[in-house]
C-alpha cells in the first residue's frame, strides 16, 4: 500500500523555509533501501530526490528528506511491513550512523552511557543534526522520561526509531511511545531496562 501522501502534504506544509537536515541522514536511508530492497529500489528512490550526491555534514531541505522517507516507505513496505515500521527502521539506522560521526561527542563524552544524560542533551544533539524544532526532556523515573518535541514535522515512528536506536547504541533495551499533540508536536515516553 502506498505511503500516506495526504499526511506527507501536511508535514510538508508544517515545514518552514530554512528547515534542513544533514546529508548523512539521507545517505543512511539510501543505504537501508539498498540493503533491504536492492539496487533497483535504491535507484527508484533516488529519482524522487533533488540532489544526486549528499555530503554528510552539509544541510539539505527537510522537505526533501520528508519526500525521501515517504518514497522509501513505498519501496520498503513489501519487505519490512507497515509504513510506520519503515520510518522506525529509518530512524534507528540514522541514529546508529549519527552516533559514530557527528554525534560521537554526545553519545560518548556527554552521556557517558547514561540514558538520562543522553536524553537531557537531546536539544544539543538534534541541533547538530537539524536546523529546526525544540526538544525538552523530563525525567519521569529512574529508567524513564518524556521527550517533548515541538516544531518537528517528521513522522513520530521515525523519532521512535531514533530514541530506541539511541538506547541500543548505549547497549540497552527499551521503548519509545509517541503521543502526538499535532502534526509537528509530539511527546515521547521512553523507558529502558
Amino acid at each position: 500500500m502506498p505511503s500516506n501522501k495526504t499526511e506527507l502534504a501536511a508535514r510538508l506544509a508544517a515545514a518552514q523555509p530554512g528547515d534542513a537536515v544533514r546529508g548523512l541522514f539521507f545517505k543512511a536511508v539510501f543505504n537501508l533501501v539498498e540493503a533491504k530492497a536492492g539496487p533497483a529500489a535504491l535507484e527508484s528512490v533516488r529519482q524522487g530526490v533533488l540532489a544526486k550526491d549528499y555530503s554528510d555534514l552539509r544541510s539539505y531541505p527537510v522537505q526533501d528528506f520528508l519526500t525521501l522517507l515517504y518514497t522509501a516507505a513505498d519501496a520498503l513496505e513489501s519487505t519490512m511491513g507497515s509504513e510506520s515500521a519503515v520510518y522506525h527502521a529509518c530512524g534507528e539506522s540514522n541514529v546508529t550512523r549519527y552516533s559514530t560521526g557527528p554525534g560521537m561527542l554526545i553519545f560518548g563524552i556527554i552521556s557517558r552511557g547514561d540514558p538520562q544524560k543522553l536524553f537531557s542533551g537531546a536539544q544539543m544533539g538534534y541541533s547538530a543534526a537539524v536546523t529546526y524544532g525544540s526538544r525538552e526532556y523530563i525525567t519521569t523515573g529512574p529508567k524513564a522520561g518524556t521527550l517533548r518535541v515541538r516544531r518537528d514535522m517528521l513522522p513520530p515512528a521515525y523519532h521512535e526509531g531514533i530514541l530506541t536506536g539511541a538506547l541500543k547504541v548505549l547497549g540497552l533495551k527499551g521503548t519509545a511511545k509517541a503521543h502526538p499533540q499535532g502534526i509537528d508536536r509530539v511527546d515521547y515516553d521512553i523507558q529502558w531496562e
